[in-house]
């Protein structure tokens, strides 16, 4: 029985772990495509801006839910 707890934690911290990465990420490509000179010679600023703002409310909705669990 004790084997199974144990890897029911592993899994929840696993699943924890690779969620707040997903959230750094999205907020991180967000503020690439919108802030930085990365993108600007090759994306037209409507379509950074448009993804930028997509990329941000869908890491913050990914952590609110991370964040209920």
């Amino acid at each position: 029985m004790k084997g199974r707890v144990q890897a029911g934690n592993y899994k929840r911290g696993l699943k924890l772990t690779w969620g707040i990465m997903m959230v750094v990420i999205y907020i991180s490509v967000a503020y690439l495509l919108v802030f930085t000179p990365l993108f600007r010679g090759n994306i037209p600023a409507g379509i950074r801006i448009t993804f930028g703002v997509i990329f941000t409310v869908y890491g913050i909705l990914r952590g609110y839910r991370l964040w209920k669990e």
